[in-house]
């Protein structure tokens, strides 16, 4: 047994009885190496990882290989979930030292850390044009023996120079005027410049459009969710209709995929062909986060039926699959595997398959034709990828004739229709008898809060009377709960579930956007509370005060000083998902709004300053930064609704707000914030009579709150507070 035996991570914990000596990071690991002159062998990957359980059984299971890592390193061994900042900054070293990056992650550092050679997937024997891993870890070791002071040499040199930002804002990337245009003289944004700027980004991804499949004209194919948000947003600032109807193409595109797995519901992590038909078979929880909110903000827009398929069966698979009941929160991910070899098998289906749960000819004939069922099967040719970071997968022959990944095509206006449902019901029982993939429950604050941000953004959907309201809120409360329970003094929400401590940026981020959405669909103060107490502590520890913009972590630590974790990392490029700084800087947006506090504001705008100009080298790559700018820049109404529960006007109200366009009594647009107090409910209204920490004038909602309270009082009829503008009206509904 290596000295994994103690960790948390799956990952980690599936290589405890492999012969390779691992060490989790950590100053030992590079202790051991200094104290013995050896280089450190790092493997970056994850437990859903397909190449990294192909690369750990060829290659950390063998016994011949593992006894060459023993003696000539010491092998380090890191969970890309858990640790998302060593992650990053070695991907990028990777990336930019062998023009590929992904999972498995092989890098060969110094001891001090400093990366001076890796890839990614190595086979054991010589093959995809690569050399066999057995020589590559024989000659990386005499290299650095016998060249020893040029590998430090020119490690130190290479960190160093992927470590300079000031390359992002060099003489020839600065535009003056672009700041000047986007903040106005009395430190406000210019909303009329945020709206061009959305629209620059929106046209520079239609330039990559693919006009056949939708989303970017490439190989293999990513959602890119935070584009397709950038384009609704472009609709709703700047009217147009190209942006909405391309980010709604490539929606239903995607809804007629292989991507989107239509057994289970839910998203595998992205595509290996332009035609979103084969996918990588992991199901990530972050990707169908971002899946949920984006197919809700389209259907909120268009009332596509196509869409509200996609959005129940996301739901269906996240409060299934992925939601601890008992406990509440929410797991990481679900394997693609659930043997060597059978990459993807749960998901596919052979045509003797579709034969046997179909035995009826016309039903076999009409799902056959709806998903694309043939004798060839499609993953037989499909060639091979060497890790993952893109490429087909090579099925081969299996028992039973080669699978299909089922996909409707052509019959995608069929989704959600009754001959659709009828036909998934029953592949779903024949599939619930197969041996199920691994499910990765440990449960991350970045992940959980995701999830429950974008819960909270479907609940605004439904009238505070609808009992779907009351069940997605209490799934979304017994998972925060989880987190509050464990909460720092200081304000740190922690990395894990019930560890205080470790957190990174996005962890951070989404536990503050969760928190701010749970405050709008159940009212409880309490929500807010948190969510401030948590961006200050934000503010205190991974803002930069001299530029502006956040560290993905903390920089009042001081033991993460290994390598290239000294370098702390601000970006706002959307790798994957929507980049950190975007997310706490829509946190900032919101509580900013709801405070009125200059603490939010002076970040925000000194944040967005900072990174306009590499927002304007990265357009649609940095969508989600976009985003934020529109967001803050477009600023909604609050909404405070105060009546009686049960009362028609007030669903009404919230009846009409689900809408895009809403009507005369509902102000603030796309982002209003609509806060609805049960007058009848004691508790609640005791609530914000005194919050502990909060006196009068302390924030902005809370005294409006008591302001709609009172003037319910004062009429005892339905109403709405609405307040923008730094200005407060009163509306009878």
């Amino acid at each position: 047994m290596n000295n994994l035996k103690s960790e948390k991570s799956s990952y980690l914990k599936s290589a405890v009885h492999q012969p390779v000596n691992w060490y989790p990071w950590c100053a030992e690991a590079f202790g051991k190496a200094k104290e013995n002159d050896m280089p450190v062998l790092l493997d970056i990957g994850a437990v859903w990882c397909h190449w990294c359980h192909v690369m750990d059984g060829e290659s950390y299971e063998d016994e011949e290989t593992a006894a060459i890592i023993n003696e000539n390193y010491i092998a380090v061994k890191v969970d890309k979930d858990e640790r998302p900042d060593i992650d990053s900054r070695y991907q990028k070293a990777v990336s930019v030292f062998s023009g590929t990056g992904g999972w498995p992650l092989t890098a060969f550092l110094t001891y001090e850390g400093y990366f001076f050679y890796g890839g990614t997937y190595f086979p054991k024997e010589s093959n995809y044009g690569l050399p066999a891993y057995k020589s590559v870890l024989t000659e990386i070791a005499k290299y650095y023996r016998e060249n020893k002071e040029a590998v430090f040499a020119q490690s130190a040199d290479f960190y160093q120079r992927i470590s300079d930002d000031s390359n992002k804002f060099s003489i020839f990337n600065i535009n003056i005027k672009r700041i000047n245009d986007a903040i106005k003289k009395d430190n406000s944004l210019n909303i009329d410049y945020v709206k061009r700027f959305v629209n620059e980004g929106a046209l520079e991804f239609k330039l990559h459009f693919d006009e056949v499949n939708g989303g970017i004209d490439e190989s293999p194919k990513f959602f890119y969710f935070s584009a397709l948000e950038l384009l609704a947003w472009d609709y709703i600032a700047n009217r147009d209709k190209d942006s909405l109807n391309k980010g709604l193409f490539t929606l239903k595109k995607i809804a007629a995929g292989g991507v989107f797995d239509h057994v289970g519901g839910g998203f595998h992590r992205y595509s290996t062909d332009k035609k979103w038909i084969i996918p990588h078979f992991e199901k990530l929880a972050e990707i169908n986060a971002q899946a949920l909110r984006v197919y809700a903000y389209y259907y909120k827009l268009t009332g596509d039926k196509i869409l509200l398929n996609v959005i129940n069966k996301t739901l269906d698979f996240i409060s299934g699959e992925l939601y601890d009941g008992f406990n509440g929160g929410f797991y990481a991910s679900i394997d693609a595997d659930t043997g060597n070899g059978d990459d993807g098998r749960f998901f596919t289906w052979t045509y003797d398959e579709f034969k046997e749960v179909f035995s009826d000819k016309e039903e076999f004939r009409a799902a056959s034709e709806l998903f694309n069922i043939n004798k060839e099967g499609m993953m037989r040719h499909a060639g091979s990828e060497t890790s993952d970071s893109g490429g087909f997968r090579d099925q081969g022959l299996m028992p039973g004739g080669v699978p299909n990944v089922l996909y409707a095509g052509a019959y995608a206006k069929d989704l959600g229709g009754k001959s659709y449902d009828s036909i998934v019901s029953k592949l779903r029982v024949f599939r619930e008898k197969r041996k199920k993939p691994f499910t990765d429950r440990i449960k991350y604050s970045s992940v959980n809060g995701n999830i429950i941000y974008s819960i909270t953004e479907l609940i605004k959907f439904f009238s505070p009377f609808d009992s779907n309201r009351r069940k997605l809120n209490g799934m979304a409360e017994k998972s925060i709960k989880i987190f509050l329970d464990a909460f720092d003094k200081n304000g740190d929400i922690g990395r894990f579930t019930g560890e205080p401590g470790g957190s990174v940026l996005d962890d951070n981020a989404y536990i503050i956007l969760a928190l701010i959405g749970l405050f709008e669909t159940t009212s409880k103060p309490l929500y807010f509370i948190y969510a401030k107490k948590i961006a200050e502590y934000v503010i205190k520890n991974f803002y930069d005060g001299g530029k502006g913009g956040f560290f993905d972590i903390k920089h009042t630590t001081k033991s993460s000083k290994i390598g290239f974790l000294s370098h702390k990392e601000k970006n706002i490029a959307d790798y994957g998902g929507y980049s950190q700084n975007a997310s706490i800087l829509s946190a900032m947006s919101k509580l900013h709004m709801l405070t009125g506090e200059a603490q939010f504001k002076n970040v925000i705008l000194k944040s967005f300053e900072y990174f306009i100009n590499e927002a304007n080298m990265l357009k649609h790559n940095a969508s989600a930064y976009l985003i934020s700018l529109i967001d803050y820049a477009s600023r909604g109404n609050i909404n405070i609704i105060a009546g009686r529960y049960g009362d028609k006007a007030v669903a009404d109200f919230f009846d009409m707000s689900g809408k895009f366009n809403g009507g005369d009594k509902v102000k603030g647009g796309f982002n209003a914030f609509n806060l609805f107090i049960d007058m009848n409910n004691n508790a609640l209204t005791d609530s914000y009579s005194g919050f502990e920490g909060f006196e009068k004038g302390d924030a902005l909602i809370l005294e409006e709150i008591r302001s709609a309270a009172a003037e319910f009082g004062r009429v005892k009829k339905p109403l709405v507070f609405q307040c923008g503008n730094k200005s407060c009206s009163v509306k009878i509904l």
